[in-house]
């Protein structure tokens, strides 16, 4: 399992202002038990106090449903997000957190994704609504691998800048990072993209 808490704050010390915090404020399901699909709206937040945006996607139940909303709406700019796999989904009741009959007990939701390296990744989320806790854990994956693709590339165009001003010491420094970034998906696809546009 790969432990992603130095990483994140790789991503933050590379993108500063720049990093997507994305939140849930809102969503909305509805779902034919009996023939689907699953449909699925979720208004996001940028940050504390940023815009909102409206993800919508449908599929086989709730989980996929999100992701594939979430894949369409950002996976042309960050085409990271279609090289991963969801291959781990549990959810955990804490019945001891009830204050009631049971039904109104915390739970703890933990997904695991792998990317193309076969590297695995955990997110998860506590909460007394599952609905609220799996969504919120699969945006947060979603925000991960859209943050950890813009700190490869901007630690990529750092790394080409420092070699064009003769700077070996920043060099080392960009070079350590895309080694630890590039753990976190394949990556063949945006350095193509960055190389293309260098020749430009």
């Amino acid at each position: 399992m790969h432990h992603r808490t130095a990483t994140i704050q790789m991503i933050k010390d590379v993108l500063h202002e720049d990093y997507i915090n994305l939140s849930v404020r809102r969503y909305e399901m509805s779902e034919d038990v009996q023939s689907g699909p699953c449909s699925v709206t979720v208004e996001l937040q940028r940050g504390d106090d940023g815009p909102t945006e409206t993800i919508s996607g449908a599929g086989v139940g709730f989980v996929d449903a999100l992701y594939h909303g979430l894949s369409d709406h950002y996976a042309r700019e960050y085409p990271s997000l279609g090289t991963i796999t969801f291959t781990g989904f549990e959810v955990k009741g804490h019945m001891n957190t009830s204050e009631g009959q049971g039904a109104d007990a915390e739970c703890l939701v933990s997904l695991v994704v792998v990317n193309t390296e076969e590297r695995q990744f955990r997110f998860e989320d506590q909460g007394r609504s599952l609905v609220a806790a799996a969504t919120k854990v699969v945006v947060e994956a979603a925000e991960y691998f859209i943050n950890s693709e813009r700190a490869y590339i901007s630690a990529f165009r750092s790394m080409l800048d420092a070699k064009d001003r003769g700077r070996p010491d920043l060099i080392e420094v960009y070079t350590a990072q895309l080694a630890e970034l590039v753990k976190t998906t394949s990556y063949s696809e945006v350095i193509e993209r960055i190389k293309a546009e260098t020749r430009t």
